[in-house]
């Protein structure tokens, strides 16, 4: 078939001030090869035209009319479009994208696979049988223990290859679906073998005659070991469940968390060697709910379980309201016991007892701590304090910013918002805004305006509320902040204007603290520059050309504004007192001259090309304010946001006025060219200099030519 033909295609970036409306439309106007080729051909007669008529042979009638021409049309080709280049696709972020997506991991991970049960049959042999599910290809740590090791691995009937990680963990690959693991081998001498369950089955299920299995629920549900015990006759009529007969050593430490809910967490830590399985009945406090799953409660003990290389294990509990409740230290050998009360603001409490052995944490906060001696108790009473008269919830700090457009505005209100009780907070929206978010604490919550309103729940505590809508308004020539009722006083309000590239400030008013333009300061500096110096003889420019040309040339810098100034009255300066200096200093002054109108005409062409293609720059400044983002700030304020307004035109009325300056400026260089001729070539171009010779030499060298 036919090939395809290889393009080089030009990628044009666009971007828009402010939100886009779905109805909005987009016309480009696109110019051909061939156009851009005549425009070239146009630009460059121009630019002919214009050194042709800058300096002419001869006088002619008015040849400056052709060159402002000339230069108009060499104005206007700047402002059509140059070669654009083609961006790369695809993109940095792309590839990066991309390469994320490639080496993601499963969305299973990390529970890709499960136990559902495990079957442990011991007769000569140990005998360990998995029934595993596997949503993806994964590996599973197996069963391990200290004193067996498996002689045999199979996966579904069929030898099984493993590997051993440096913590001594057996892991098996095994592929997605449903397998079957079985591990055999002898038994070991001794009576005891604990079994360790990196991965816990959902259920075990034990057969033997002469052994009995510990670690096991109701529910025949695992913990995180095993442990399998040979018995005799005698011994098989006794319980499942009985403590060690090892003395074991531990300590309980209880905090608990009185706030809104009361809450216990306690941690059983191990204090005797490791090396034995302990089984322990803890007591619950009168009141206490253990919430954990992992712990199993029985006849108001919790039975905590730990391993032989377990150091510690821990539980969470709800603890019931009361007005007095007690502490007491059960008669045991087998532990000790902590007590931590970690009081909330809300409430207040009374002890009575033993002393307290710390009043603060680390950190300095009250948290009273108690080591009781077996049968010590401490009495508690617990009342709530009484309020003060008040607001409940305070605005801390608000911040509005606004990004208008073309046909609507899009708003982010944020706050910070701090409660001592669970309450609503009402905002009155703009008329005609339309909610779009409400985030608190970086949460999206599904929470509708109601009309104007906006209901938002508070919390007890601080939060930070984000709300962003949009509005049927764009930006215009006086553009005002909408009224936002936050239904209470606030401090620390921030409001923000966002304003495009595409306007052009003139005013702004607001809070007190917030931007000013300073460009005004400058043109009042300028206008008292332009009336001295249209006073001096000079030049033969007037106050009003000085003026003008000060604003033209305000957008580029002072520095560049000076030197073109010093330019024009070094050249008054010259043919007047020009022909005064002599020697070598006359020539080093003309350089110098040529120099500085070379860089004076370079500077006028930047203040043609920025004015025409860049941004107004009005010296905005204040409080972090520039000439895109307006700033104000109020220390406090009411119920209703402070408001802020814009003065602005669109940026072509700044390109068509920099045009016209333009056109003057062309104009108006071509009479000064001509004078800055006459003044460069007052009296002479260049002075020879003559050089002198020492007597000796001069009478040498004339001895030497006779």
């Amino acid at each position: 078939g036919p090939g395809l033909p290889r393009w080089s295609w030009k990628e044009l970036r666009l971007s828009w001030n402010g939100p886009v409306e779905a109805d909005q439309q987009l016309q480009l106007y696109l110019l051909s090869p061939q156009t851009k080729l005549i425009l070239a051909i146009v630009k460059t007669g121009l630019l002919t035209l214009f050194a042709f008529f800058m300096f002419p042979l001869k006088k002619t009638a008015k040849p400056s009319a052709m060159a402002a021409a000339c230069l108009i049309g060499l104005t206007l080709s700047t402002l059509m479009p140059g070669n654009v280049k083609a961006g790369q696709f695809p993109s940095v972020e792309m590839l990066a994208e991309l390469q994320k997506r490639l080496l993601a991991p499963d969305q299973c991970l990390p529970h890709c696979a499960d136990l559902e049960r495990m079957t442990v049959d011991i007769d000569d042999t140990l005998v360990l049988s998995l029934a595993v599910h596997a949503l993806e290809k994964v590996s599973i740590p197996l069963p391990r223990s200290q004193v067996w090791q498996p002689g045999q691995v199979s996966l579904d009937n069929k030898p099984a290859v493993l590997f051993r990680d440096r913590e001594e963990t057996i892991w098996l690959q095994v592929p997605a679906g449903l397998h079957r693991v079985e591990l055999s081998g002898p038994l070991p001498p001794g009576q005891t073998i604990s079994l360790a369950l990196p991965l816990k089955p959902h259920q075990v299920e034990f057969f033997s005659n002469g052994w009995i299995i510990e670690g096991l629920d109701e529910s025949k549900t695992p913990g995180n070991q095993l442990q399998l015990r040979k018995i005799s006759r005698e011994e098989e009529q006794k319980p499942d469940f009985e403590p060690t007969t090892l003395p074991p050593l531990l300590q309980i430490e209880r905090t608990l968390r009185l706030g809104l809910q009361w809450e216990i967490d306690t941690v059983v830590t191990r204090l005797s060697p490791p090396g034995s399985t302990i089984f322990v009945e803890v007591p619950l406090l009168e009141g206490e709910s253990v919430t954990s799953p992992h712990l199993e409660v029985r006849d108001q003990k919790g039975l905590v379980r730990l391993g032989p290389e377990q150091q510690r294990i821990s539980y969470h509990s709800v603890f019931v309201e009361k007005e007095e409740f007690h502490l007491a230290a059960p008669e045991t050998e087998d532990w000790l016991e902590i007590w931590r009360l970690d009081i909330s603001p809300v409430w207040h409490l009374n002890m009575d007892g033993i002393p307290v052995i710390h009043h603060q944490e680390r950190s300095g906060r009250l948290q009273p701590e108690y080591h009781p001696w077996p049968g010590e108790t401490v009495s508690f009473e617990v009342s709530r304090p009484r309020g003060v008269e008040g607001p409940t919830r305070t605005i801390e700090r608000s911040k509005l910013s606004f990004s208008p457009g073309l046909r609507a505005t899009e708003a982010v209100l944020q706050l910070t918002v701090r409660s001592n009780r669970g309450d609503q907070q009402d905002l009155i929206l703009p008329s005609g805004a339309e909610l779009q978010t409400v985030r608190i604490n970086n949460r999206a919550q599904p929470i509708r305006q109601q009309g104007n309103k906006v209901i938002l729940p508070i919390v007890p505590g601080s939060q930070e509320i984000e709300l962003t809508w949009r509005q049927p308004i764009g930006i215009s020539v006086f553009f005002t902040t909408p009224e936002v009722n936050l239904g209470l006083e606030s401090v620390n309000s921030d409001v923000e204007i966002q304003i495009g590239r595409d306007r052009w400030v003139w005013g702004v008013g607001g809070p007190q603290m917030g931007p000013a333009i300073l460009l005004y300061g400058e043109i009042f500096v300028v206008l008292l520059a332009a009336l001295v110096l249209g006073r001096l003889r000079l030049t033969p420019l007037k106050w009003i050309h000085w003026l003008l040309l000060g604003l033209g040339l305000s957008q580029t810098g002072l520095e560049v504004s000076l030197m073109v100034v010093a330019w024009l009255l070094l050249l008054g300066l010259r043919k007047q007192q020009g022909e005064r200096v002599r020697g070598g200093l006359f020539n080093l002054m003309q350089i110098g001259l040529a120099a500085l109108s070379l860089a004076a005409l370079v500077i006028l062409a930047y203040a043609v090309q920025n004015g025409l293609l860049g941004h107004a720059d009005m010296a905005i400044s204040g409080n972090g304010s520039n000439s895109y983002l307006l700033k104000w700030y109020q220390d406090r304020s009411s119920e209703i946001l402070p408001r802020a307004w814009v003065f602005s035109l669109p940026i072509l009325v700044y390109r068509l006025v920099m045009l016209a300056w333009a056109l003057w400026l062309a104009f108006s260089l071509l009479k000064w060219l001509r004078w800055g001729w006459e003044c460069f070539s007052e009296g002479l171009l260049w002075r020879r200099v003559e050089v002198r010779l020492p007597r000796r030499r001069r009478k040498k060298r004339s001895e030497k030519d006779s």
